[in-house]
């Protein structure tokens, strides 16, 4: 653990002071600095006859606050270096009720629900995460988020290192990005999670441009790089009049996924859509195809900036009936630890509207609804930009649904109780420097 620690210091300080004194060795060598601190507080609530009540019957209170200093260093036009150093730390219900079901039901389903647990490298390339700290009811562990080269030449772009990308045409839903996705849950969406990855990318004479990717990944077991963990993938992007064409086709550990994506505009909105199909390989049993089919429109009513956007998404994958299941079925399970699903369900509508209220306060509301229970997630979110540099952000996440709907409680396995969705209010205030 001292050594980790010292390393990850050495790194950050690396990574905050190396840019800085680069300045002392030519004009030429520049560099920025940025970053900002978040905290905020939530409020939960669950049904009383859900496993979360065993805990406490009560609403819970969760509290974090978050720091993320970023470098970037311009060695010349062609050469970057790029430095996320992140600070997470958390306290309150959430964390003490993972230490309460690990105690009361030790190995159990139900304790690895609920378990906390910090964002670690074990699979990554490099280890540049470490906990701080996991008290009773808290938890504090900083990462170099991103720490990447970037090489700029007349044959195109060279990323190495820790970095994020996207791959896609989803909204809501992105079936196509199954690197390191965001949840369609998120509220917050500043920054993916930095994943260890080689990228290229070159730019053809008419337009057209082709991404390769390369992410390894290490075995839990045994520590090492292995190819049947990792990912390599390809993207040709390719322009057609209004039409743009997307062809995928990658190895994501052991299976290949293909994708066909589009987007055009039709008369003033845009169209957009993906088509999945991943072939399972290794321990995955099931061949599924995945879907999304969008349009999004800005406009102009009563002298207001408005958007919206409509996405449906299929799930070839999800589940129509018992969503029970997801704690036993190992190609689910799988899939949703690894991020590349998130939805249970087979069928959801999604539509998001957002207005800006004033230059200083937006508001955005998304409502997913899987359409088969029905039951419905409502995220409303308001933005306040206080001053230039310190932002408010307050909102909820609304679940909506009954027993057995995946918006609402969902039986445990050999358990007489359930594990409700929950909703819950938050407030993130935010400062930039």
């Amino acid at each position: 653990m001292r050594q980790l620690f010292v390393h990850f210091f050495v790194c950050s300080i690396f990574c905050s002071v190396m840019p800085v004194s680069a300045l002392s060795f030519g004009d030429t060598i520049k560099t920025t600095l940025a970053g900002e601190i978040k905290s905020g507080i939530t409020v939960s609530d669950f049904e009383h006859n859900s496993i979360q009540s065993e805990f406490k019957e009560s609403v819970w209170y969760d509290s974090g606050m978050n720091l993320r200093v970023k470098t970037r260093t311009f060695f010349n036009e062609n050469l970057d270096f790029t430095c996320h150093y992140l600070l997470l730390s958390s306290w309150g219900d959430s964390a003490q009720s993972s230490r309460f079901f690990e105690q009361k039901y030790p190995g159990s389903i139900s304790s690895q629900i609920f378990k906390r647990k910090f964002e670690n490298d074990n699979t990554s390339l490099i280890d540049l995460s470490s906990q701080i700290k996991q008290g009773q009811d808290s938890l504090a562990y900083h990462r170099l988020d991103r720490f990447n080269l970037s090489i700029d030449n007349n044959f195109g772009r060279v990323v190495l290192g820790r970095q994020a990308t996207t791959w896609g045409n989803g909204l809501v839903f992105n079936p196509m990005d199954i690197f390191n996705p965001f949840s369609p849950y998120d509220s917050d969406r500043d920054y993916k999670q930095g994943e260890d990855l080689a990228y290229f990318e070159t730019f053809f004479n008419n337009g057209d441009d082709l991404q390769l990717l390369y992410v390894p990944r290490r075995d839990l077991e045994d520590g090492d790089i292995k190819f049947s963990e990792s990912s390599i993938a390809a993207k040709y992007h390719l322009y057609l009049d209004n039409l743009e064409l997307d062809f995928m086709t990658s190895k994501h550990y052991e299976d290949i996924v293909t994708g066909l994506g589009l987007v055009r505009t039709v008369k003033n909105a845009v169209l957009r859509s993906d088509v999945i199909y991943t072939f399972a390989g290794g321990d995955m049993e099931e061949d599924f195809l995945s879907f999304i089919i969008n349009m999004d429109y800005s406009w102009i009513w009563f002298k207001k900036n408005f958007y919206g956007l409509i996405e449906y998404h299929y799930s070839g994958i999800g589940i129509d009936n018992d969503y029970s299941t997801i704690f036993t079925d190992y190609d689910i399970s799988t899939r949703i630890s690894r991020g590349e699903i998130y939805g249970l369900g087979v069928n959801y509508l999604n539509s998001n509207l957002q207005i800006e209220i004033n230059p200083l306060l937006n508001f955005n509301v998304l409502i997913i609804a899987n359409i088969n229970d029905p039951s419905y997630l409502i995220q409303p979110l308001f933005t306040y930009s206080i001053l230039q540099n310190l932002e408010v952000k307050f909102g909820a996440n609304v679940a909506v649904g009954g027993r057995d709907d995946e918006y609402g409680q969902i039986e445990i396995p050999f358990s007489s109780k359930t594990k409700d969705f929950g909703s819950n209010a938050f407030i993130w205030v935010t400062k930039f420097f």
